[in-house]
């Protein structure tokens, strides 16, 4: 919202120019020190800003979701693959990953061999439900946080304008 008597606020502008002036003191060629007034004007880009934190946000939620899919897919393949469960990294996998399989099992049987092979299909739900999850919580941030509040984007530029 735009209020007449302040202008907008820093929130509802995507950019902002910042007009500097300053006085200084440049030497000749004839060694003669002259004053001059330097004007920087600097646009800031606010949707620069906002885009960085939205990367930043869904950087780290994509993490977390590919963390949480790789550990349950090594727990299907240890399972598939009938891994001693007496083995530290095989336990580790079952402890770490078990609370994310939890609410899927017995959605589906477990088909099982008789080498102790087992086919654990509430896992791979897992995987495919956090997957899916993850990638509308990333969507949602992008919308949420990603977007002009105008509908307009720049780049930062800084120009330099030098008076005599």
């Amino acid at each position: 919202m735009l209020n007449r008597a302040t202008g907008p606020s820093k929130g509802e502008v995507d950019q902002e120019l910042v007009v500097k002036n300053e006085r200084q003191d440049v030497v000749t060629n004839d060694g003669s020190v002259v004053g001059q007034d330097v004007g920087t004007a600097a646009s800031y880009d606010y949707v620069e800003s906002r885009r960085s934190t939205a990367d930043w946000v869904t950087g780290l939620i994509s993490m977390v979701i590919g963390v949480i899919a790789i550990l349950i897919a090594l727990r299907v393949v240890l399972k598939l693959l009938a891994a001693n469960t007496e083995s530290g990294f095989t336990q580790f996998v079952y402890n770490v990953s078990g609370p994310f399989v939890a609410p899927f099992l017995g959605i589906f049987g477990t088909p099982s061999a008789q080498n102790g092979s087992v086919l654990e299909i509430s896992s791979i739900l897992a995987i495919a439900i956090y997957l899916l999850v993850g990638w509308l919580i990333i969507r949602l941030v992008q919308l949420l946080i990603d977007r002009p509040a105008r509908g307009v984007s720049v780049t930062r530029n800084i120009d330099q304008h030098t008076y005599r």
